[in-house]
């Protein structure tokens, strides 16, 4: 029984994808700040018939994050994939002086993706095998107007995977970069703009988990956000500028 452990699975595509995981036979470590919710969910994945642990532990803090890992493999046993999911995100326009709300991201969504592989790590490098994964998103193709911390954020994580891909295959471990486009989530449902096919969690976490148990490097969702988001990333600037000032006057 494979043992996996996901970080941010409280709520959203962590929670979602721990029970697809649970019901595909992997005993399942939760990671995230609110013990209630991690209470829930393992309950329910018992009585389900699975197995599962949680950790109620802040992902940005380094130390606790490693103690946290070190308990919940030594209940569950060594973890064989990591999936650093935490994540958050607000509007960041240049104008608004978003220099709090961008370092705040930045520890979120990039310290804790790299703490979180970080507390992995040795234990798989020992081992001679594993997989980690991290939910980027397809908002890290390009920067997004008034998304300056959350584009930045994620193409960090998309290209730090990149790179931990080429490192890691050699040495029996796997490393793949998700990218979602909208998911029905509580974080989405405070946006205020039109989000183009929408996807259930739940959708998200079947699609999420048969990537993962092909070991595929990218994972990328849905398919018209995929060509829509490569297709901008091989425009010109001037063209990407013009095309998204249309696509999102005024913000």
């Amino acid at each position: 029984m494979p043992v996996t452990l996901i970080t941010g699975a409280s709520t959203g595509i962590g929670a979602a994808l721990a029970l697809e995981l649970a019901r595909r036979g992997h005993s399942v470590g939760l990671i995230a700040r609110r013990a209630e919710l991690l209470a829930e969910l393992a309950a329910q994945i018992e009585q389900a018939g699975g197995k599962a642990a949680y950790a109620a532990v802040d992902v940005t803090r380094k130390d606790d994050l490693e103690a946290a890992v070190r308990e919940l493999e030594s209940r569950l046993g060594p973890c064989d994939l990591l999936v650093a999911n935490a994540g958050s995100g607000t509007p960041t326009h240049a104008k608004k002086n978003p220099v709090a709300d961008i370092e705040w991201m930045i520890d979120i969504n990039v310290r804790g993706v790299l703490y979180a592989v970080g507390a992995v790590l040795p234990g798989m490098l020992e081992r001679k095998r594993g997989h980690v994964a991290a939910v980027s998103s397809v908002a890290g193709f390009r920067g997004l107007p008034a998304h300056a911390g959350y584009s930045a954020s994620k193409a960090y994580v998309t290209t730090m995977f990149e790179s931990f891909r080429i490192d890691l295959r050699p040495l029996g471990i796997a490393a793949t970069a998700i990218h979602p486009g909208y998911i029905d989530t509580p974080l989405t449902r405070k946006n205020k703009f039109y989000m183009p096919w929408l996807m259930s969690a739940e959708k998200a976490a079947r699609i999420i988990a048969d990537g993962l148990e092909r070991r595929k490097a990218e994972i990328t969702f849905p398919w018209q956000m995929y060509l829509l988001m490569h297709f901008a990333r091989l425009v010109p600037n001037w063209l990407f500028d013009l095309l998204i000032t249309r696509a999102a006057p005024g913000r």
